[in-house]
């Protein structure tokens, strides 16, 4: 039985929107837990270089002014938050990101315009790369739980204490210590009701859990592109990429 590696990453962004092509980082954390026990984080606040619209500074707080006055250049944020990623990648440390196709996608934006090496290359590059998304983990091993699957419903039913959600360092380590709930739990006496796959992850190589999580995406996508096309719009389209979405194609043409 494979033992859960020492170290995890957690990895979180607020940003300026919900568009992974056009929004922008306005800050950043990781959080190193080792053993379980957080042991030193890095934060970033950094000046967008638009406007914060008031929904999204209703949520992370940060408003324009305040980034504007303090916050980073976006430049230099953007290489010292995707430098600090590749440090984890390339030593097999695993990467801990909820929903990882956003946070992933909207850096990997960041980094093509203001010309650092993408993201999605350094994850191709990383021979030890792992990265791990306890909404993917959680929808597979417990797939007909009902209720939402937010970072704090999670942290809700796997009891781990989220203080200050939306706050990118707690968000971070509480993805990590849902995730290692997760991976702990080879079953789970709440669910005698349901059909649960905790034997799937539980103990397994985390190399072959970062595999599987693309299929186990893909799967998913493909179910709820159905039930949208059914229940609400014929033309609804999911993206099933995971843990990134590829550039668009009309992007890839101009350039």
């Amino acid at each position: 039985m494979n033992q859960l590696p020492d170290t995890f990453l957690g990895f979180d962004l607020e940003t300026t929107g919900v568009d992974v092509e056009t929004d922008r980082i306005v800050t950043a954390a990781m959080v190193e837990v080792l053993h379980g026990v957080p042991r030193r984080s890095w934060t970033w606040l950094v000046n967008p270089g638009i406007p914060i619209p008031d929904g999204a500074a209703g949520v992370h707080g940060i408003t324009t002014e305040k980034a504007q006055q303090d916050g980073m250049n976006p430049i230099r944020a953007t290489a010292q938050i995707a430098g600090q990623l590749w440090g984890a990648l390339s030593n097999g440390i695993p990467l801990v990101i909820m929903n990882a196709p956003f946070d992933l996608t909207l850096l990997d934006r960041e980094c093509r315009r203001h010309d650092v090496t993408p993201i999605s290359e350094m994850i191709a590059s990383a021979m030890d790369a792992v990265i791990l998304d306890p909404i993917v983990l959680d929808r597979h091993v417990d797939p007909f739980r009902p209720g939402k699957r937010t970072l704090e419903s999670l942290a809700e039913y796997y009891r781990v204490t989220l203080n200050g959600a939306h706050e990118a360092s707690a968000d971070a380590l509480a993805a990590v210590q849902v995730t290692q709930k997760i991976l702990n739990c080879a079953e789970d006496e709440r669910a005698w009701n349901r059909t649960t796959h905790h034997d799937q992850v539980h103990g397994h190589d985390m190399g072959e859990l970062y595999g599987k999580q693309a299929l186990w995406f893909a799967a998913w996508a493909a179910g709820y592109q159905d039930w949208l096309r059914r229940r609400k719009n014929p033309l609804a389209a999911v993206n099933a990429s995971w843990p990134i979405i590829p550039v668009p194609q009309a992007v890839v043409d101009v350039a």
